[in-house]
């Protein structure tokens, strides 16, 4: 009971660093076996790892599938976390492993189901986003795409996205400014399709 009052009081908001701070204490504590800590982790991550998964599969049964592979990859790799370093580097690692694994082992190409509803009547993630951005996020080789979704959508700042993909922040930076332009070009091909 202790432990989940302690939990509870932990913000995930604010700053980089007060969430990975606030997710290694939740972290320490499910690692001593607290499944209240974990579950709350969970809770407050659940939405970005959603949203991420979407973004990357584009389908919803998928992107469920693959959040919850994220967090069962979390809990068996709770030991590993080093709970001297940020959080959420090695979270979104962990998370980018995971889903470049899930995507080879699937062999369709994503759907789109942007008139699909999620879970309890939400509208889903493609609603909330252009569906012309969302095809031209999907079409990003996955060395694009990976810092795109980190950065703008997991809303991580170039040094854990850096972290969580083994690069140096020039070269982040250089795959950000890179997706950037393929993007541009996309969309503006996408515009005078529409306009012909």
């Amino acid at each position: 009971m202790y432990a989940q009052a302690g939990a509870d009081g932990l913000a995930m908001t604010g700053t980089p660093e007060a969430r990975a701070v606030a997710a290694g204490q939740l972290i320490r504590q499910a690692t001593g076996g607290d499944l209240h800590a974990f579950e709350e982790l969970v809770r407050r991550l659940q939405g970005r790892v959603y949203g991420f998964a979407y973004q990357h599969l584009r389908d919803l049964d998928e992107a469920h599938d693959l959040t919850q592979e994220i967090f069962v990859k979390l809990f068996r790799n709770l030991a590993r976390y080093d709970a001297e370093r940020p959080f959420e580097p090695w979270f979104w690692k962990l998370a980018a492993n995971t889903t470049i694994n899930y995507r080879r082992k699937r062999v369709p190409l994503p759907t789109d189901q942007s008139a699909d509803h999620g879970i309890g009547g939400e509208a889903s993630p493609a609603r909330a986003h252009d569906p012309v951005l969302v095809d031209a996020l999907a079409q990003l080789d996955p060395a694009y795409r990976l810092p795109i979704l980190l950065h703008y959508y997991a809303d991580l700042p170039l040094e854990q996205v850096a972290r969580s993909l083994n690069l140096t922040i020039p070269a982040t930076k250089s795959r950000l400014h890179r997706a950037r332009a393929l993007l541009r070009n996309s969309l503006a091909e996408s515009e005078e399709v529409d306009n012909q």
